[in-house]
């Protein structure tokens, strides 16, 4: 084999790994950047309404997680928006993930409202995580 078939082959073996190292990075980008961080969160009274506010990106995701032995009732709502996004029982035990995004601009301020109908407790909890929190 003289110098320019080796050179050749070396040419397209590294003409055909240059995109796969420029591709690879892409790919994986987006799995980065879509974990997701807490922006706000904390308890649910039985028998009330908590109203909860933070500056997100344009997607959040809702967590009610029931904690107690018993089933919870509960109404997830938009206030801003005045829109249901979910309304039902959790199971004792297990958890609701809810998630709405809005077109625009980040950081958007969101108003969630979680009406609990259950007041045998107090043993819930909420959680509104975003990739972004401002």
């Amino acid at each position: 084999m003289g110098d320019a078939q080796i050179r050749s082959r070396w040419a397209r073996r590294a003409g055909a790994v240059l995109p796969i190292a420029v591709i690879v990075p892409l790919l994986l980008a987006p799995q980065a950047s879509a974990v997701q961080q807490v922006c706000a969160g904390g308890p649910l009274m039985g028998g009330k309404t908590t109203v909860a506010s933070t500056l997100a990106d344009q997607k959040i995701t809702i967590k009610v997680h029931n904690h107690d032995f018993r089933g919870m009732l509960v109404t997830i709502r938009d206030v801003r928006w005045d829109k249901v996004l979910w309304k039902g029982g959790i199971a004792p035990g297990k958890e609701k993930k809810v998630s709405t995004d809005v077109f625009g601009e980040p950081p958007i301020s969101y108003k969630i409202a979680f009406d609990v109908q259950s007041n045998a407790s107090n043993n819930y909890t909420y959680a509104i995580s975003s990739a972004r929190c401002y």
